[in-house]
Parts: structure tokens; C-alpha cells; sequence
């Protein structure tokens, strides 16, 4: 059942889309979880809005550097796709996978950083040396590694989750990598949330 009346639910998604083409495919279930987070201070709904611009083509999209659109595997959730958004909160998650994930141990690509930044400073004062080290360590560990996973279209963070109907994409809610450990738990809260304004999705 609808949770707010029809006009104001129109309201409510043309405000959060600021009124883009889209406007009309992404859920009353959506457009409220984006006021919210973003009145709460839980989303940055640009951060979704982003993804959304990039997979529309709108004339102020650009490249997010997240993960490419994927859709979703089985039979629960098979129907539906999902591409990552990046906020400031996917931060370490990022900074782990860049220095601490399976490919960075076998490659040593900390231990390689490290070697690169210590052996291009000028050691002949080691106070400045010190200082020098510490600045290009902390920048090269936080900012590098996510400009290098930007570059590489791999930063991850959480699920836009969408629907893809006579060519158009319908925006249904967002969800977390927890969500697949209860597919069938996903599949219902898009349904509850979502089947009234866009049956289709469901049949």
C-alpha cells in the first residue's frame, strides 16, 4: 500500500531527483529512504544520484569509479540488478582492499609503497626526512589507494538496486552486501516497498 498520498509522493521523488528525466522510475520507497538518510545524515544521496545520472547518460553524468552494473545471480534475485555507490563511509572498506586484499598481500604492494617513499626522500636532515616520509606515507595510504581503485572503476561500497523494463531502468531501493545472506528477505522488502508503483518488476 502506497505510503504517501499520490501527489505528494510525486513531490517527494521530483525533490529528491532535483526534477531529472528519471524522476518517475525511482520508487516512493527509494526517494524516502534518500530524504531521510540525507535529513539524518546517513546518505549523501548525491552519492546514489551519481550512479543513477551514469547509468541514465544524462547530460551531467560522469564516470563514478565504482564497480561496473552487475544483476543479480540465482532465482530469487535474478531478475534485478545492482550498481555500487561510493560514499565516505566505504572509505576503509576501499583502503583495506587496496592495501590488505588478496592481490595486494601476493603482489606486496604496501611493502612497495613504503620502499618507493622511502628511498625518494633526501635523508640528509632527518627531521625534514621524517616529516617528509609521514606526509607522503598517510597521503599515498588513504588517497592513493582510492585514486588508484577510481581509475580502475573498482571502488565498491553499497547496492542501488534497479529494474531494467522495456529498456528503461525502474530504481527499486538500496541494499548491502549483508543483504544476499537473506535473498529471499531482499526479494520481499522490494516487494513490499516497490510492487504497488512497479508491478511489473514483480510478475
Amino acid at each position: 500500500m502506497p505510503l504517501l498520498h499520490r501527489y505528494e509522493s510525486l513531490l517527494l521523488k521530483k525533490n529528491v531527483t532535483l526534477a531529472q528525466p528519471y524522476w518517475d522510475r525511482v520508487s516512493q520507497c527509494l526517494a524516502m529512504r534518500l530524504h531521510n538518510g540525507s535529513l539524518l545524515r546517513r546518505i549523501n544521496k548525491f552519492s546514489v544520484l551519481d550512479e543513477i545520472a551514469f547509468l541514465e547518460k544524462t547530460a551531467n553524468s560522469r564516470p563514478t569509479g565504482t564497480k561496473a552494473a552487475e544483476k543479480f545471480r540465482g532465482p530469487i534475485l535474478g531478475r534485478f540488478w545492482h550498481k555500487h555507490y561510493f560514499d565516505a563511509y566505504h572509505l576503509p572498506e576501499n583502503i583495506n582492499n587496496r592495501w590488505f586484499g588478496g592481490f595486494a598481500k601476493k603482489q606486496g604492494l604496501l611493502q612497495a609503497m613504503f620502499r618507493e617513499i622511502l628511498m625518494a626522500e633526501d635523508d640528509t636532515d632527518m627531521d625534514i626526512y621524517r616529516e617528509a616520509v609521514a606526509n607522503r606515507i598517510s597521503h599515498s595510504f588513504v588517497y592513493g589507494a582510492i585514486e588508484e581503485r577510481k581509475k580502475r572503476g573498482a571502488l565498491t561500497g553499497e547496492w542501488l538496486v534497479y529494474y531494467v523494463h522495456d529498456g528503461l531502468n525502474y530504481y527499486l531501493d538500496l541494499a548491502d552486501h549483508s543483504s544476499l545472506d537473506d535473498q529471499q528477505g531482499l526479494f520481499d522488502r522490494l516487494k513490499d516497498g516497490c510492487a504497488w508503483e512497479f508491478p511489473f518488476a514483480f510478475d
